[in-house]
């Protein structure tokens, strides 16, 4: 017993009286950190461009292709046309390919710009609630997209094609 009383003491001495788990934000903020000085005659590390313009104008190229591979197949501008070949509507579509679709639309090319109230795509059609008075059905084709715009009941075909 009174060995394991003394092994207790010995121990309660050598022990730390106080816990830190933290050292003070005065001694972790001794030093302020400088960048390392670049030298004329050095280059930063990094690809070797000798025309900036160029580098940048590739990096623009890439990411925009990037962005249009992942798009679905209504993404970007389009125009309605009619079976004379004048434009019915202009549209805005937003279409990330794994998500719903939301755009805009105006009639021909000037005017006003209005959301679109509701897109369903199924595979090789879709159909565009434009308003309470128009609607525009649409079938995938070789080329882009064909159907019909419906406006107050009245139908009328339509080919899309980029502007």
């Amino acid at each position: 017993m009174l060995f394991s009383v003394a092994a207790l003491a010995v121990v309660l001495l050598l022990q730390d009286p106080g816990a830190r788990p933290y050292k003070s934000a005065a001694a972790a903020t001794r030093q302020i950190y400088r960048p390392p000085a670049i030298r004329p005659f050095e280059t930063p590390p990094g690809p070797d461009v000798s025309d900036v313009e160029t580098f940048f104008d590739r990096g623009v190229t890439a990411a925009e292709r990037s962005a249009d591979a992942r798009a679905g197949s209504l993404d970007g501008r389009w125009r309605a046309l009619g079976a004379d070949g004048s434009p019915v509507l202009s549209l805005v579509l937003r279409d990330s390919g794994d998500g719903p679709v939301e755009g805009a639309w105006r009639r021909g090319e000037h005017g006003r710009a209005r959301a679109v109230d509701a897109i369903s795509v199924d595979g090789t059609r879709a159909v565009l609630t434009l308003d309470r008075h128009d609607t525009l059905r649409l079938q995938r084709s070789d080329n882009g997209w064909r159907g019909e715009f419906v406006h107050n009941g009245q139908t009328r075909p339509v080919t899309l094609n980029r502007p």
